[in-house]
């Protein structure tokens, strides 16, 4: 396929209903990076009655482009998409990490959807809203003023703090689930989707150990999910927890999503990066996990200025070196002088 034009097209017509994709993904994808442009000539240029979903084609802001007339090509377009599911805010725009199309993201099982819809929901039965205030409500008076102050520093973050420990978090969450033994998937995704709605470090905690204690219920397409969260995370605490507690154990059940891996490691947000590097540490700590695909994150990523990637990378590297050093030595001997000291000094703590 030489011609660009129907390189374009082929994209296009992949991406499936109740999605978006921007015109500088849809020409990387096509082999053409940076022509964006190129795609919006294409489109315009389509032939009629081309087998083309076109609408699904927005720009970088999660807009409809401005065609410069009276805008009536615009709000077609955004009927169509609106038709399809896909929500716009009031100032006209979409929410991409929600509604962009993933390439990687694996299929949902054939069947899977009819079985759902005939499946009564479970929010109905747990009440998901009330069930969050029902939590805020056990876990605020376990925390303190002071401690709240002082996580809140700590971890330099935005949120709102209750002050509660981390066993006191974790023995309420485990108190919680043995309230309600019959909690079901789509329940734990609700009730998680609404703790981290709230601007709260416990809340959201609470619903990492929730999703953590019952990962068996989860799906590799819940793998869209935990993406949303770790891109939200913005800080350690989140994202170690979520990337080795809960990505890592779907990645090990369906090797699929190390495709998944692979595109976060390329990713702009080095969180993202230093998850596909952290997905991988539990087996490779047992000594059968995805070696060469550590190497070659490690490669990748050794030139890395941001603390967080290096420390990733080091860390890895110890914890590879409790059951075979003689590896992590060839690899730090290999990669003289590419290493950073953070990496170094972490990877040679046990050898």
């Amino acid at each position: 396929m030489s011609n660009p034009y129907e390189k374009i097209y082929a994209v296009i017509r992949r991406v499936p209903r109740g999605k978006v994709v921007t015109y500088g993904q849809v020409a990387a994808l096509a082999g053409l990076p940076k022509r964006a442009r190129l795609v919006g000539t294409a489109l315009r240029e389509a032939p009629d009655g081309a087998d083309l979903p076109w609408q699904r084609v927005i720009n970088a802001g999660g807009r409809v482009s401005s065609r410069g007339g009276l805008g009536v090509e615009e709000g077609y377009q955004r009927h169509l998409l609106e038709e399809e599911g896909v929500v716009f805010n009031a100032h006209g725009r979409t929410d991409l990490e929600r509604f962009g199309w993933d390439p990687d993201a694996v299929p949902r099982p054939r069947g899977t959807a009819a079985r759902a819809k005939k499946k009564p929901r479970s929010e109905a039965i747990y009440q998901v809203k009330a069930e969050v205030k029902s939590i805020e409500a056990i876990l605020r008076p376990l925390g303190t003023r002071e401690r709240a102050e002082g996580s809140k520093s700590y971890l330099k973050s935005d949120l709102d703090f209750m002050g509660v420990t981390t066993p006191d978090l974790r023995a309420a969450a485990r108190d919680w689930l043995k309230a309600h033994p019959d909690l079901d998937r789509p329940a734990l995704l609700a009730l998680a989707a609404d703790l981290w709605a709230i601007h709260n470090h416990e809340l959201r905690s609470f619903g990492m150990e929730l999703l953590q204690a019952r990962v068996a219920l989860l799906r590799s397409e819940d793998v869209d999910f935990l993406e949303d969260l770790l891109r939200r995370s913005r800080s350690w605490a989140y994202v170690d927890f979520i990337a080795i507690q809960i990505v890592g154990p779907l990645v090990e059940r369906d090797a699929r999503l190390k495709a998944r891996l692979d595109r976060w490691v390329k990713d702009p947000d080095f969180w993202l990066r230093r998850s596909a590097v952290l997905a991988l540490l539990v087996p490779l700590r047992r000594g059968d996990g995805d070696w060469p695909r550590f190497v070659r994150y490690a490669d990748r990523l050794l030139e890395e200025k941001e603390f967080f990637i290096r420390k990733a990378l080091g860390w890895v590297l110890r914890e590879v070196s409790k059951k075979d050093p003689e590896r992590v030595r060839r690899f730090l001997e290999e990669r003289e002088g590419r290493v950073s000291g953070v990496t170094r000094r972490e990877a040679e703590k046990y050898l």
